[in-house]
């Protein structure tokens, strides 16, 4: 494993925001019988609005090379970022800071509305939003990927085009399928096998917790 790769790794462990036990996740709002995961990723940080996590700003930037690796690594061509609110956003924030100025791209901004005690990723109001401007969408992670087509939708309801998709972690759960029958290019810096090998090989967890993981992302 890529050194970068191999810190932000070993970075998320130590940090435990990499958790065994049996998760609800949020397909379990539509699918509330599924099988209850065997781990958990809480990819989000401090003062994350909805959901606190255990990442500080420099881990951000950690994650930021990573990240920034991989598009550069996968020759994608962009004229803005957007963050899925609120996981993504201090992560196109940490990009912004460790990219040089002379990539020349912008940050694009979304929303989420409250209604009925369902949250909706939204085209935040009085934004500058650019007709056929070319909008790269970062988010934490993919499990299934309907909150990812929504924030896509919501770019693309401003006449803005969406074709590419980076995560840092790929739960190998559905979400690529998912987008690429939508029409859309999901790049992850990490599939959840190659976490869980890299744990593995380097003795973080032991060989029947792995494979108790890899058997619950085979049958489900």
């Amino acid at each position: 494993m890529k050194n970068i790769y191999a810190d932000v790794a070993d970075m998320i462990f130590e940090r435990e925001a990499f958790k065994f036990g049996a998760f609800k996740l949020k397909l379990h709002e539509k699918n509330p019988d599924a099988p209850l995961s065997p781990f958990y990723l809480n990819l989000r940080t401090k003062n994350n609005p909805t959901n606190s996590g255990p990442l500080t700003e420099t881990d951000c930037e950690l994650i930021a090379f990573a990240m920034w690796d991989s598009v550069l690594a996968n020759n994608l061509s962009f004229q803005a970022i957007a963050g899925i609110p609120y996981a993504g956003d201090p992560i196109i924030m940490a990009i912004e800071r460790i990219v040089p100025e002379p990539m020349g791209f912008r940050i694009i901004r979304l929303s989420k509305e409250v209604t009925e005690d369902k949250r909706r990723i939204v085209p935040l109001p009085c934004f500058d939003y650019r007709k056929d401007e070319k909008v790269l969408v970062i988010d934490d992670l993919v499990t299934e990927a309907d909150s990812k087509i929504e924030a896509i939708k919501a770019i693309e309801s401003e006449g803005s085009i969406v074709k590419d998709l980076v995560v840092l972690v790929d739960r190998q759960q559905g979400g690529q399928d998912q987008l690429k029958k939508a029409g859309y290019n999901l790049i992850s810096c990490f599939t959840i096998r190659k976490l869980l090998q890299h744990y593995m090989v380097t003795g973080k967890i032991s060989g029947q917790k792995h494979l108790e993981c890899i058997n619950y992302i085979e049958n489900n």
